[in-house]
């Protein structure tokens, strides 16, 4: 018992002085070693290594380049959309100006007129009958009624020919179905304005020994209800004489725009609220006259 006891104890001592000798010596045995392994093997790994980093770069500065695309393009849409709306809205204020400088004309013209009258917007006009007539925002109740006369700033346009609640329908000069009585304002000679087919304004039925000519006006003459006298309907650009009737007539080239008719003045009234009869439509003619 004794001997096995002695022998255990000299074995754990054996142990021991191996345990500490391992502690002091192995780890710069082992140093070396993993140094004689690790080096060369590092050498091989960092060549893809250093590949891969270099693919991560690159992909890194790709994606950054692509969003920073994304983004212009975005920013580009941006300023794309604002450029249109900025547009629009130069538009409509250029609209809203030259309605503003339509109007001013107009209120102008109403002023210093004579006659009791309302300025109405056109609002239609027929695509098939584009000489024939316009639609105005005017109607009954705005003391509107059937064959009141219709003018702008610059001449004659024609007459109230229906009327409804909210709107009304004019019918022009050009249609040839309708009539004004006319004279021209230098030989006094008298005849009738009434439109073609083709939307033209003649003056039919001419003294045929009137000495009228191209270049002189003729203005309403104040014979029927719907105009005053004096108001210029158009300038004689072309007399004839036909031999089968004794009368001569003439084709004018109309002073108010046809072309571009967008508000209208009607006359609630014909008579005269002082003695400035028909000086509304000729002090106008006069100005523009002195212009050209």
């Amino acid at each position: 018992m004794l001997r096995s006891r002695s022998r255990a104890k000299k074995t754990w001592n054996v142990f021991l002085v191996l345990l500490v000798a391992g502690l002091i010596f192995f780890p710069f045995s082992a140093e070396e070693s993993l140094n004689a392994v690790a080096v060369p093997l590092a050498e091989v790994i960092k060549v893809p290594l250093t590949v891969v980093s270099l693919i991560k770069q690159k992909l890194d500065a790709g994606r950054e380049v692509v969003q920073g695309l994304i983004n212009l393009h975005d920013q580009n849409q941006a300023l794309a959309d604002e450029l249109i709306r900025v547009k629009i809205e130069e538009n409509r204020l250029k609209e809203i100006a030259a309605s503003v400088d339509r109007y001013r004309v107009l209120f102008d013209f109403q002023q210093q007129c004579p006659y009791s009258t309302i300025v109405a917007q056109v609002i239609g006009r027929a695509p098939t009958n584009w000489h024939r007539s316009v639609v105005i925002a005017k109607g009954k109740r705005d003391g509107v009624i059937a064959g009141m006369g219709v003018i702008t700033p610059s001449g004659v346009v024609g007459r109230v020919l229906k009327v409804n609640r909210t709107f009304s329908v004019i019918q022009l000069i050009l249609d040839r179905n309708n009539a004004i009585t006319a004279v021209v304002q230098r030989t006094r000679d008298e005849g009738i304005i009434q439109g073609t087919d083709t939307g033209q304004v003649v003056m039919k039925y001419l003294p045929p020994l009137s000495s009228v000519e191209t270049g002189d006006v003729v203005v309403t003459s104040g014979l029927d209800n719907r105009f005053p006298k004096g108001m210029i309907i158009g300038i004689i650009n072309q007399v004839e004489k036909k031999t089968v009737t004794p009368f001569k007539s003439a084709t004018l080239t109309p002073h108010a725009d046809f072309s571009k008719l967008e508000e209208v003045v009607v006359l609630l009234e014909t008579t005269s609220s002082d003695e400035r009869d028909g000086e509304c439509f000729m002090q106008y003619k006069d100005e523009r006259e002195r212009g050209t």
